[in-house]
């Protein structure tokens, strides 16, 4: 056929198949199918299918599939799948389903994206991102971020950034999520979660969530640290200016300020510390709970089934009013108290 040759060169090329070493174009090529090692064109250069090293424009490069090695462009790249080294602009790479060493822009984005790295202004995968490491301002997994770190000026997993949407179902799996703002809109499993602002909306798991404030769902791991530590449940140490678990707490919290849990199992040490339940040691300035199994050590201590209900220095508590039995005793109605007849204690 009359567009199979070694090279091709025009103003604005339109050829079927093209196999040999290169096309040029000053204007537009466009070629169905490309088997070579280039196309270079000043504009726009556009492929059905592309296989070579190299797809190169000045403007805009498209190629519903390209295989091979590099789309390279001042303005824009764009594939439906791309499997290759990598796109590089100034502007923007978008790929359906890219299989890819690096995505290189200001604005790069995947529905789903294999490789190594995404590194740019804005860097976002629609679906998931399966690879090394997303590095940028901000860094975007809408579903699924698995790998080794998000670090961004914001690093987000999840659809919504700060939960306020109903779907939560993102999910980070990796070594680390930093930046100003970490937010994961879903479960978070990794080691580290780092920012000024530390935030994962469901489940997580991992060593450490740690920023000026953090907020798990559920937090089980080392410790959460920052000036305001919030859960709703958590297992392990909340440490910071203020800590609070709005339900569970299994562990050590221990605030400069002030701890607050629903139901501690542990220890409380700050100056202020609250509960409803507390089955473990409470230590700072002031203390209290309704109910106490264990030692309150501070200068106001109040336990309202403590062996006092306000104690100096030191109170103590078994789970009832003094000292000592059983607690669904002091639960009972008065009047089925009163109908078992008189105690045999």
């Amino acid at each position: 056929p009359g567009d199979w040759a070694v090279m091709h060169a025009g103003l604005r090329p339109h050829l079927g198949t093209f196999g040999g070493i290169g096309t040029f174009a000053l204007a537009h090529a466009r070629t169905e199918r490309f088997y070579g090692v280039f196309s270079l064109s000043a504009i726009r250069n556009d492929a059905g299918t592309h296989v070579g090293v190299a797809q190169i424009a000045l403007g805009r490069n498209l190629s519903d599939n390209f295989a091979g090695g590099l789309q390279v462009s001042l303005t824009e790249n764009r594939a439906r799948d791309f499997v290759g080294l990598g796109q590089t602009t100034l502007g923007y790479n978008r790929a359906g389903e890219a299989t890819a060493i690096w995505q290189l822009a200001g604005y790069n984005r995947a529905r789903v994206f294999h490789g190594a790295l995404q590194l740019g202004g804005y860097n976002r995968a629609d679906e998931s991102f399966v690879g090394v490491v997303q590095v940028g301002g901000y860094d975007h997994a809408q579903k699924h971020f698995t790998g080794l770190a998000q670090i961004g000026v914001v690093s987000q997993t999840g659809k919504d950034l700060l939960g306020e949407g109903s779907s939560h179902d993102g999910r980070f799996a990796g070594l680390a999520q930093i930046g100003v703002l970490s937010a994961t809109d879903g479960n978070f499993y990794g080691a580290l979660q780092i920012g000024g602002g530390a935030y994962t909306s469901g489940e997580h798991v991992g060593l450490a969530q740690i920023g000026a404030a953090t907020y798990a769902k559920k937090f089980s791991g080392v410790m959460q640290l920052g000036a305001a530590t919030i859960s709703e449940r958590s297992i392990g140490a909340q440490i910071g200016g203020v800590t609070m678990a709005f339900e569970e707490h299994d562990g050590l919290q221990i605030g400069a300020l002030a701890n607050y849990a629903k139901s501690v199992e542990g220890a409380q040490v700050g100056v202020a510390n609250l509960a409803e339940k507390v089955k473990g040691v409470q230590i700072g300035v002031f203390n209290h709970t309704k109910s106490l199994r264990g030692v309150q050590i501070g200068l106001a201590n109040h336990a309202e089934d403590g062996v006092l209900p306000w104690t100096s220095i030191l109170n103590m508590g078994f789970g009832d009013g003094d000292g000592g039995g059983d607690d669904d005793m002091d639960s009972r109605p008065k009047a089925a108290a009163r109908r078992a007849g008189p105690s045999r204690y």
